[in-house]
């Protein structure tokens, strides 16, 4: 993170515009100082000709009068403007080189020079130090300023300078090689914990198919096996009825044979009988109906499994180290020697220099080894959280960034008490914005002009809120573990609701397609809406982190995570699970803060850079679209709806108005 001393003197210097370094300060009666030819050019174009009075100032409106005599010459007003040598003598100290150590490594550009290798006579940041363990003398900044400076003729021979030369490029050459050696270990480890993942999914699939499969089987034999036995006890009785038939058939041929009249009387009369009682029972047994063949219906999800299926995913590599190279080694192939200018100045070595090891077991970014100096937008491998088999990894490639036009601005009350914190901003689907002032402890509700409908005070300090609903918000109070549920009525008077208890002191919160995230520092909860209560889905717990915002996408269920943790903050994509789908680092990130959904885009507001970035869903840098009129950004959100993106700004040290006016921007059509 920048100077804060350096970024308030490049804002002091700054002229608002042309937004560059003032070329000829002029200051105006009232204070204000502007180029040379900026304020000519205004004067130009805003001077009253007709009353050939002068002109007003571009920033608080005040009038200045033309200079007596120079009525008629306007082009000749700016001459008579005094120049500010205040801030000349401020440009005059800023463009003087700094040493070399207060620079940014040339290799990390968002890191401090906060070490000094003795053995390479190198200042280096903390990445880079972590290539240096090998080396027997790492000192801090600080320590290096106080050893005894050697004094290096100027007329080195070229021997001994191909000697130092030679001996930092075999330095560099045993990196790449610890390098190369530690990829190598990486793609064996990668590639048994594919294997692994790989042979337990299908063991979980062949063992589960397996016991649905002996499931229906079962359930079928049973359902055959009772309808059998009906059809078999009709057959039986079939077979009776068949016998008795052909009994009293044979009846009466026996007695037609012996010519008997009253024989033949007795025989016909329990012939009736018999045929009478069969009868009855071919007509009870032709009314009963079967069922001739069994049905099986496939459940829908296993046929589309089978279409579907091509394979158990991809394999590729991607790249996450870098040829290791310091700022001061020769990376061109010729045998040139650098000039003077281009060796970086160093203290000597010394035989009484206090030592300062790194241990190859110290904590360190999940960078792979050697360093990195391709400054190109990338992220790092994905991890799992509670285990290390995920192969899936996010491709950061930067273009030439999106549009955002500023708009219109919210402006807080300025009878404030304290002043304001904006950490929680919420549009409604009617347009109305909501807005949460932490450090004055209230919730107000603005209309589609801009006009504060509605407050309420909220205690303990609100922090964040998103909306559930145009006529209900959830708003987080870190101090306690309740979220409280606000109420809109009427024409936007909030009212307090029920509170929510979590077991969680909550930060953030978002909002998606009745699934509900939030987050403090450490820990996140989601929360599913079920027969209109809020049901605990998951929780997860991490280690070493310090989440600030929280943005959920309630249908592809992903949640992202900006994590403020240092030395390496990061914007996070994490499953329902807890399983992080890829991690996004970047130099125009910086320290993130507010996150943002919108149409299948991820903006993050960088703190420290003064920006938003935007990030596609797969991780994979869009470019930044904020470029300049922001300072501090804090809390972020996007609406598609209405094609705004509300911004919010905060830094102690930033004048109270700045801190009070929420901003507007218009996103560009590509969305």
């Amino acid at each position: 993170m920048a100077d804060p001393v350096i970024q308030t003197a490049e804002q002091q210097i700054t002229c608002t515009i042309c937004f560059d370094i003032f070329d000829e300060p002029k200051s105006l009666p009232c204070l204000h100082t502007f180029c040379k030819k900026c304020i000519g050019d205004h004067i130009l174009h805003h001077s009253e000709f007709a009353r050939r009075m002068g002109y007003h100032c571009p920033i608080c409106r005040g009038f200045v009068l033309a200079p007596t005599g120079k009525e008629f010459s306007p082009h000749l007003w700016v001459e008579s403007l005094p120049n500010n040598h205040n801030i000349v003598s401020m440009i005059s100290a800023y463009t003087t080189p700094r040493p070399y150590y207060l620079n940014p490594c040339a290799v990390h550009p968002n890191k401090e020079l906060e070490f000094y290798c003795v053995d390479h006579e190198l200042y280096i940041c903390s990445l880079c130090s972590l290539q240096h363990r090998k080396c027997d003398e790492v000192l801090s900044r600080e320590e290096a300023e106080d050893l005894p400076r050697k004094v290096t003729p100027s007329t080195d021979s070229t021997e001994e300078r191909y000697i130092s030369y030679l001996f930092d490029q075999c330095n560099d050459i045993e990196h790449i090689m610890d390098s190369r050696k530690g990829i190598l270990s990486r793609i064996d480890q990668s590639e048994e914990e594919i294997k692994s993942r790989i042979t337990t999914t299908s063991r979980k699939a062949t063992d589960l198919i397996k016991s649905q499969e002996e499931k229906v089987i079962s359930q079928l034999s049973k359902l055959k096996s009772k309808e059998v036995h009906k059809i078999e006890s009709d057959i039986r009785k079939c077979q009776k009825a068949n016998e008795k038939c052909k009994r009293s058939l044979q009846s009466l041929q026996e007695a037609r044979d012996k010519e008997d009249a009253d024989d033949m009387t007795n025989t016909l009369e329990n012939v009736k009988k018999e045929y009478e009682a069969n009868s009855r029972k071919i007509r009870e047994l032709s009314r009963k109906s079967f069922r001739s063949t069994i049905d099986f219906q496939m459940n829908s999800s296993i046929e589309n499994f089978i279409t579907d299926f091509q394979s158990f995913g991809s394999v590729d590599f991607i790249r996450d180290d870098g040829i290791p190279q310091t700022p001061c080694s020769t990376s061109s192939g010729s045998a040139s020697l650098p000039t003077p200018s281009q060796r970086c100045p160093r203290p000597s070595k010394s035989a009484t220099s206090r030592r300062r090891d790194f241990s190859p077991n110290s904590s360190c970014p999940s960078f792979g080894v050697g360093g990195d100096r391709d400054d190109r937008p990338r992220t790092v491998q994905s991890q799992r959280i509670r285990s290390a088999s995920s192969v899936d990894y996010a491709e950061a490639r930067g273009n030439s960034g999106f549009y955002i036009n500023e708009g219109a601005h919210i402006e807080v009350s300025q009878h404030s008490k304290q002043p304001s914190w904006i950490t929680g901003i919420a549009i409604l689907d009617n347009g109305n914005v909501v807005v949460v002032d932490h450090a004055n402890e209230t919730v107000s509700l603005y209309d589609t002009t801009y006009v504060k409908v509605s407050e309420i005070v909220v205690t303990p300090a609100p922090y964040d809120t998103t909306t559930i609903s145009n006529t209900e918000l959830l708003v987080t109070r870190p101090d306690i573990d309740t979220l409280l549920a606000i109420n809109v009525y009427g024409q936007g008077e909030l009212k307090y609701g029920a509170s929510f208890q979590t077991g969680l002191k909550a930060k953030s919160i978002s909002h998606d397609n009745s699934h509900l995230a939030v987050c403090s520092s450490t820990k996140l909860q989601i929360y599913v809406k079920h027969n209109g209560r809020w049901r605990k889905h998951e929780e997860h717990s991490f280690d070493r982190t310090k989440f600030t915002y929280v943005a959920i996408d309630g249908v592809k269920e992903r949640i992202f995570i900006t994590d403020q943790k240092y030395p390496e903050p990061e914007l996070l994509c994490l499953t329902y699970d807890g399983d992080i789908r890829w991690r996004f680092m970047h130099s125009d990130l910086g320290f993130p803060s507010g996150v943002a959904l919108c149409s299948g885009h991820i903006y993050v507001a960088s703190w420290d850079r003064a920006t938003v970035l935007r990030v596609a869903y797969n991780g994979s840098y869009e470019g930044t679209g904020i470029q300049r009129g922001i300072q501090f950004p804090w809390k972020l959100t996007v609406t598609s709806r209405h094609n705004k993106l509300l911004l919010s700004q905060h830094k102690n040290t930033l004048a109270t108005e700045a801190r009070r006016i929420i901003r507007f921007f218009s996103l560009d059509a590509e969305m």
